[in-house]
């Protein structure tokens, strides 16, 4: 494991005393916290998987796992279709 620490350091120019100050900062483990709930959430169990946010609290799964560009790309423009077209509001 370490090993490949000192590798991928090396391979993405990154200090090491800075890479394990953040590693092992309060900050860095919340937010580590925080997109680890996210995921649980949103059900994503396995990389990759591509979600888009709409708003706030909106999110659609677009892939889970491989999936080629052209279904990828049909399936934002049918989510950005989607969002764009007006809806009734139930309130009036």
């Amino acid at each position: 494991m370490m090993k490949l620490i000192v590798i991928c350091l090396g391979k993405y120019q990154l200090e090491a005393d800075d890479f394990y100050s953040k590693l092992n900062s309060e900050v860095y483990k919340e937010k580590a916290r925080y997109e680890f709930a996210l995921c649980q959430q949103l059900q994503v169990t396995g990389f990759p998987a591509v979600l888009i946010q709409t708003d706030q609290t909106k999110f659609y799964l677009l892939a889970r796992g491989y999936t080629d560009y052209d279904d990828l790309q049909a399936r934002i423009e049918n989510v950005l279709k989607e969002i764009a077209e007006p809806h009734p509001n139930p309130d009036k």
